[in-house]
């Protein structure tokens, strides 16, 4: 089946291909949500304790009935913690108060209640970011952080971008002794499926002054994007190397912005308009060396871009993705903004992501499909779009 979009086909970019789907689509063995905990955008506090229960038990119900295989839930949103730790404070999005402890070992319930329903459950990392916001100055942010929050006890290993925003050095050694202590205490305490890191590395915005670490590796580095990009990777190979110590059969992936490099840039990216952002060189992740050095277990490529999208187009990057990991031994699972879905020029055709899976799926590199977030398909159930992307799932094939 070709595809349109106002009334001409669509393309593979700067090609006259046409893009055809599968009219059948294929049933893959992953399939998951975010549940994002970052400002509450999914779950309220638990200061109403039979609330915050009744809406996780509704999201776990719909998961199955949606025939959900995993969650993401994000247990780490600002250098804190939804899950008791000795590290780090509880964190302000699961009781309004950072550092105030919940009513009972909520992570623990949420983990054994996705097990009835034979859901993995994944714990969601932001390992660096401090702050979302830059309204307060660094030193008024921090003072309001509970005592257990390492940015607090150790300032000097916080960083400001040019939006205000804070994040965790990643060049300096206790920060990443930290977020690997992190990692293994959550994996040791907690019965989880995975850890989780999505596309926080490096902040988007830029303009942090990080020029005193680079200087003092500048002899092994030759420009500060290596230097970077060496500290990521790094952190990225100690983490997976230290859960395969805790627990060899957990599994640590990572959902990255959803372009590595774009093809005039570098023979070897997607195809992508060479004035898209590039994760490499952003974020300073360098996603590709990850897969080929099988540094993660799975990969979720955030292609919130829709078929028609001008600039960075849905199929030519599930394409790319599909070509890096095949016979890696990475799995892919293709990450989906189904919350874009009517809000953005190319995601006005209620059939969007519901195309997206059925061409995502076609390929037989792509193991499963991650949507963000969880929200959407409860506030928005009665809606076309996800009306028929629940046919979509009905009506796929094994």
């Amino acid at each position: 089946m070709k595809l349109e979009h106002m009334g001409r086909p669509l393309t593979f970019r700067n090609t006259d291909q046409a893009i055809e789907i599968p009219e059948t689509p294929t049933q893959k063995p992953f399939r998951a949500w975010w549940v994002s905990n970052v400002l509450n955008i999914d779950l309220p506090t638990t200061e109403n304790i039979d609330l915050y229960r009744n809406k996780v038990l509704c999201m776990l119900d719909e998961a199955k009935r949606w025939g959900m295989t995993a969650i993401f839930f994000q247990v780490r949103t600002t250098n804190d913690a939804f899950y008791h730790s000795k590290i780090n404070p509880y964190s302000r999005y699961l009781t309004g108060q950072e550092g105030k402890a919940p009513p009972s070992d909520v992570f623990m319930w949420v983990i054994e209640e996705a097990k009835k329903r034979a859901i993995e459950c994944h714990a969601w990392m932001n390992p660096y970011r401090v702050s979302i916001h830059g309204k307060l100055s660094k030193a008024d942010y921090l003072a309001g952080c509970d005592d257990l929050n390492f940015a607090k006890r150790h300032p000097e290993h916080v960083l400001v971008d040019q939006k205000g925003l804070l994040i965790l050095n990643p060049a300096r050694k206790a920060v990443k002794d930290h977020i690997v202590e992190t990692m293994v205490e959550i994996a040791r305490n907690y019965p989880i499926d995975g850890i989780h890191f999505d596309d926080y590395f490096y902040p988007y915005a830029g303009g942090i002054d990080d020029e005193a670490d680079y200087l003092e590796k500048r002899d092994i580095h030759k420009t500060k994007g290596d230097f970077r990009r060496a500290q990521v990777t790094e952190i990225i190979t100690r983490v997976g190397d230290a859960l395969k110590e805790v627990n060899p059969t957990l599994r640590f992936g990572i959902s990255p912005f959803g372009i590595w490099k774009n093809r005039d840039i570098d023979p070897r990216g997607s195809n992508t308009d060479p004035t898209c952002s590039q994760s490499y060189d952003n974020q300073y992740a360098d996603t590709r060396l990850w897969v080929k050095e099988k540094l993660i277990d799975y990969i979720v490529p955030q292609i919130y871009w829709g078929f028609a999208h001008p600039l960075a187009p849905f199929a030519d990057l599930v394409n790319w993705w599909s070509d890096l990991c095949r016979d890696t031994g990475v799995d892919l699972y293709i990450g989906h903004g189904a919350y874009r879905l009517g809000n953005e020029p190319d995601y006005l055709n209620p059939l969007e992501t519901a195309n997206q899976v059925r061409y995502a799926n076609g390929f037989p590199t792509v193991k499963g499909n991650v949507f963000f977030t969880f929200h959407t398909f409860i506030d928005h159930a009665k809606d076309e779009a996800i009306v028929a992307l629940k046919a979509c799932f009905d009506g796929m094939s094994p």
